[in-house]
């Protein structure tokens, strides 16, 4: 602050610029997953008949008598069951707030506030609730004691030097992620902003999925996104061990199974064995650490045809990866210089598709999505189940989830939502793992 003579200082007045909200917008993968009609909605749980099997009992013959016929193979039934799962995000606000908010508002900064408390704790609120439904519903780890998903895998060089090594270190540790896992849009969300009680809490996995190792560990925020860092403290003496799996706290046993625990699937989901039924399993393609080009995508979704795939795809990336095929697109673009003003030259994508095998493929790109996976869905058999998207409104459908704290001067409101994500015929789908694009971020493993 720069200082002003004593004489003259009681004649300067504070001014103050606009409000400003640096925080990425989440994308929204949950607007891609159709919601479920509202006759269709869960009422205890979710369900549909599966065709396992067609009928086998064919007989052939060519001799012309009364011959015998073999034995019936009769089609199999299976019913898929599903429910959504509760998520609940709570804010307070303090009385004082919102009697100093009625002198006026302006996000200009030139009233006594930048925002009404209320509208301010709904938009934080809702922005919250969307950032953690929009990983439960791509990441969510399942209903099971050993996790089936993550949102990221700790790398072989576990701390940057001279941080940790424990998360509980007075140096706190800046750990770094395997580039394949990493997705930065996530950890750019999950920042404390520096308060203490503030930021994303996560839950530190072995790496079996199934044995904790620390738990509500607080994300002070991303260090150097180009090395995959992101700055952890926490109250548990464990040592940062590579190979660790990274959840939102709470979440295994407790939500849903998401997207990127369904395409990799080969047990049980939503009572119906990935094991013994192969339809039931997504079509899982490995590029060996090799990067994603047009050519591999063609041939991908190719071999997705023979699995009943024909109403095309949409297929999800992360933005590098996008960023390569696009770069591939511009390559491969010739200018006509005999058409007309060639002062501007308009390149690049904000969306792709390609005419392949088994129909129209768009490819999307999301901020959450890890370097080294890509998602080819199809957006027919996408959807959403459960009883209710994103809500404020409480048990009556008019009045809020609004209620005055009993012991405090304050108020706090809810949002809720009651959904799961659903891929009604997993082997129309695909998984594509091991990409390395040139241009990653990377923290050398």
């Amino acid at each position: 602050m720069s200082a002003v003579d004593p004489q003259f200082a009681a004649d300067f007045t504070d001014r103050y610029a606009p409000y400003l909200n640096p925080l990425p917008q989440v994308n929204s993968f949950r607007e891609f997953l159709r919601f479920a009609k509202s006759t269709d909605r869960s009422g205890k749980q979710f369900r549909y008949p599966v065709q396992a099997a067609i009928s086998h009992g064919i007989t052939a013959d060519r001799t012309g008598t009364t011959f015998n016929l073999n034995n019936a193979r009769p089609g199999v039934e299976l019913e898929a069951i599903l429910d959504g799962t509760d998520l609940i995000m709570r804010e307070t606000f303090p009385y004082s707030a919102m009697m100093k908010a009625r002198n006026g508002v302006s996000l200009e900064g030139n009233a006594a506030a930048y925002w009404d408390p209320m509208d301010k704790v709904m938009m934080t609120t809702l922005r919250g609730m969307e950032f953690y439904n929009e990983l439960m519903l791509m990441y969510g780890p399942g209903p099971t004691t050993t996790a089936q998903s993550n949102i990221g895998v700790i790398a072989t060089t576990a701390v940057a030097a001279g941080t940790g090594p424990n998360y509980n270190s007075a140096t706190h540790p800046i750990v770094q992620l395997k580039q394949a896992s990493w997705a930065a849009g996530i950890w750019n969300v999950a920042g404390s902003g520096g308060g203490a009680t503030s930021g994303m809490l996560v839950d530190i996995y072995q790496s079996d999925g199934t044995t904790l190792r620390a738990a509500n560990i607080q994300i002070e925020g991303v260090v150097d996104a180009s090395k995959c860092q992101v700055q952890m403290t926490g109250a548990s003496a464990a040592a940062v061990t590579a190979g660790d799996l990274i959840m939102p706290a709470g979440f295994v046993n407790k939500t849903s199974v998401g997207v990127g625990g369904i395409l990799p699937n080969a047990g049980t989901f939503a009572n119906i064995s990935a094991t013994t039924n192969p339809f039931w399993r997504a079509r899982t393609i490995d590029l060996g650490g090799t990067a994603m080009t047009a050519s591999k995508f063609l041939a991908i979704t190719a071999k997705l045809m023979s699995n009943g795939g024909e109403n095309g795809l949409t297929a999800w990336c992360n933005p590098i990866v996008f960023s390569d095929l696009v770069d591939a697109t511009v390559n491969n673009t010739r200018w006509n210089n005999s058409m007309g003003d060639n002062k501007v030259k308009v390149q690049g994508a904000e969306t792709l598709q390609f005419i392949t095998a088994i129909g129209t493929c768009t490819l999307k790109r999301h901020a959450f999505m890890k370097q080294g996976e890509m998602w080819l869905l199809e957006p027919e058999t996408s959807m959403r189940i459960g009883a209710s998207d994103i809500t404020f409104r409480g048990a009556n459908g008019n009045e809020g989830f609004f209620l005055e704290l009993a012991s405090q001067a304050g108020s706090e409101i809810r949002a809720m939502s009651q959904q799961a994500a659903l891929l009604t015929v997993p082997w129309h789908n695909g998984l594509v793992t091991g990409i390395l694009s040139p241009n990653a971020d990377t923290s050398g493993s």
